[in-house]
């Protein structure tokens, strides 16, 4: 039998305790004594010792009413043992102490080279979680962008916008960025958790550190945000008719990319930082909360007052709409046409005869609706922090997966 080819036995019971350890013996001879001594019902007559052991310390007879892994510390086999590890510790040579010149069997790039092969792998076979991204990102690109679809002018480029479909415009983007954005983040959260489980497991055993996986799960999410990212714009400037030039197109993507990626890699971060998703749900409605409140949108920068206005400077979604806001705008052709007597009217200096015509560029309707506090010439600064929120998530990530553990 496969059993009497063991020289030596470990047997734990539930628990982790241990309640034998030593020889089998020749035909298992020793094992059999050791539990007959303590009250085992004695093995009989061909009967399997692996099976009868079992039965013995864990089965249907009595003698399992005992404890065993008591019985094992006050055996002779236990006390032999620990005399032995103890003359081991006593004589132990420090030179010959088995040392490693690194913590892993392999080296930083050939994990970093793993995890990112083994996260793309797994990013391409999880269909729902991506293709539910992208089928999303398409819907509401079509959905909001079309809302321009067959009007005046959208169908002719000498045909004014009034100021009610100039905000909308706005209006659109704004509402793209956070649905995008929150869909993003929602989405990536319970997968950056399956990922940190995992984790946790392989590095307790010794097989990968933060980093290599840090970079994989960073590495995996790219191609797909950028390839959202790719997809709304065309799609909604197409239904909207805001197609201009390939630099405000790559722009568009430029700054779309960018504030769907810091709400992914918040998600990453946050799931990081604590135990549960529950307490990742708090987190997350507080970040979106902010970007929701302090874009520029739902309320004007102008209106906001005293401390109020850092909100304006401490947010991803702010940058992201104004970048779109004046690198989209600066290249339409089409004219807002002013209200009569309307702030936007006054704004642009036209006379108060009724009859007059007064109408503005696409960007000085954006220059007056956000209060003459979002410019063109912030592009700089909308890259940077953007960038800068991304960094930071980024960062976040790669400290929490160094410095906890939520798994035992």
């Amino acid at each position: 039998a496969v059993f009497e080819m063991f020289d030596d036995l470990i047997l734990l019971k539930k628990g982790g305790n241990c309640v034998f350890f030593g020889e089998l013996g020749v035909e298992s001879h020793q094992m059999v004594q050791y539990f007959e001594a303590r009250g085992a019902k004695p093995i009989e007559r061909q009967e399997n010792p692996a099976a009868w052991v079992l039965r013995a310390y864990a089965g249907e007879h009595v003698s399992n009413n005992a404890d065993w892994a008591e019985l094992y510390k006050l055996s002779d086999q236990f006390n032999m043992f620990r005399k032995q590890i103890e003359s081991i510790r006593e004589s132990a040579n420090a030179l010959k102490k088995l040392t490693f010149a690194s913590t892993y069997s392999t080296s930083m790039r050939e994990q970093v080279r793993f995890m990112c092969a083994r996260m793309l792998t797994i990013y391409r076979r999880s269909a729902p979680y991506n293709m539910t991204r992208i089928v999303v990102a398409i819907l509401y690109a079509f959905l909001l962008g079309s809302m321009y679809f067959g009007s005046p002018s959208w169908e002719d480029r000498h045909v004014n916008n009034t100021e009610g479909q100039a905000a909308a415009l706005i209006g659109t983007v704004f509402l793209s960025l956070n649905v995008v954005g929150t869909t993003a983040m929602t989405m990536a959260i319970p997968v950056a958790k399956r990922v940190r489980d995992v984790f946790y497991k392989h590095r307790a055993s010794g097989m990968i550190g933060h980093t290599a996986v840090f970079v994989g799960m960073t590495t995996a999410e790219l191609p797909y945000l950028l390839s959202i990212s790719i997809l709304y714009v065309f799609i909604y400037c197409a239904t909207a008719g805001i197609f201009t030039t390939v630099g405000n197109f790559f722009w568009f993507v430029f700054f779309f990319f960018l504030h769907t990626a810091s709400y992914s890699f918040f998600a990453q971060c946050f799931m990081c930082l604590v135990r549960d998703e529950k307490t990742v749900g708090a987190l997350q409605g507080v970040w979106i909360g902010l970007n929701l409140f302090y874009a520029g949108f739902v309320v004007l920068p102008q209106n906001f007052f005293s401390f109020f206005k850092a909100g304006l400077w401490i947010n991803a979604s702010r940058y992201a709409l104004e970048g779109i806001i004046f690198t989209q705008f600066e290249e339409l052709s089409t004219y807002v046409e002013a209200s009569h007597l309307s702030p936007f009217w006054f704004f642009l200096g036209c006379g108060k005869e009724p009859t007059e015509s007064c109408a503005g560029s696409m960007i000085q309707y954006a220059t007056y609706f956000f209060g003459d506090n979002f410019s063109a010439s912030n592009r700089g600064m909308d890259v940077g922090v953007l960038l800068g929120w991304n960094a930071l998530a980024l960062l976040g990530t790669w400290i929490c997966l160094m410095k906890f553990n939520y798994v035992n």
